[in-house]
């Protein structure tokens, strides 16, 4: 059975297999939810890094800050576990120290992306900036960092409750933006911040909306004009799934932290 909660105790932290931050990291917080019909793991993550020059330079996309993780795990999740690194699971919730994000990267311009996306959820949880206007430059946020490129983003919504604010959204990211996808590729994710800006959350699900294929045969590469009348179409298709996604929404709702 399926526990529909869950009580994350701070840990010591565990020396990590890759080189850890020597930097101080923030202390973790304590974290609860509420996730009906998962099966949950709690994890303290300590800091993994790597060398930024030499021969073993790591790809950016590997690094992780010292953070809270909660992995969660359903029956019909196998394909997706199939299809993602042994460290990076297909459903969890993180809770991370914003200062462990800025302290994450050595690099400039990783540095640089990490604020730009903090920045980009700061401006969306005060409305200086509306979140149609970010997801039509492609500049909705999204952390942990990728490889790919945020293609397709629909059904963004502000969630707001007394103990975080951020943006929920589906999405599709993709190292090709000139092809169509199919229904495997759609995530759902929350990224927020505590009310006290100090936790960044990040929440991501899978969701297959059956206005997708469920696969796309042959080659679609597609010229621009074709793509973005494509993108337009995909963007429709994920807005109208917002009402559906009220489970989903109410897991997000039930993220206590202190």
């Amino acid at each position: 059975m399926p526990r529909r909660s869950l009580f994350i105790a701070l840990l010591t932290l565990a020396p990590a297999s890759a080189q850890t931050l020597s930097r101080q990291a923030a202390p973790l917080p304590y974290v609860t939810l509420s996730a009906p019909g998962y099966a949950v793991r709690a994890e303290v993550r300590p800091a993994v890094t790597y060398p930024e020059s030499g021969p073993n330079v790591g790809p950016y996309f590997q690094f992780s800050p010292a953070q809270v993780r909660i992995v969660l795990d359903k029956v019909g999740m196998a394909k997706w576990k199939s299809q993602h690194a042994a460290d990076m699971p297909p459903a969890y919730v993180t809770v991370t120290p914003v200062a462990n994000w800025l302290s994450l990267y050595k690099g400039a311009e990783m540095r640089t992306e990490v604020s730009r996306q903090l920045a980009n959820l700061r401006d969306l949880n005060t409305e200086r900036v509306q979140s149609s206007t970010l997801q039509a430059q492609w500049k909705l946020p999204y952390l942990p960092l990728v490889n790919a490129t945020q293609a397709v983003t629909g059904a963004v919504k502000r969630v707001n409750t007394p103990q975080l604010q951020g943006v929920r959204y589906l999405a599709i990211y993709a190292q090709e933006t000139s092809t169509q996808y199919q229904r495997g590729a759609v995530f759902y994710t929350f990224q927020g911040l505590s009310r006290d800006s100090k936790q960044m959350i990040s929440v991501r699900l899978p969701y297959t909306p059956t206005s997708f294929p469920q696969e796309v045969a042959g080659s679609t590469t597609m010229q621009n004009s074709e793509w973005q009348q494509y993108r337009a179409q995909a963007q429709a298709k994920l807005d109208a799934e917002s009402t559906k996604l009220a489970a989903l929404d109410r897991l997000v709702q039930s993220i206590r932290i202190r």
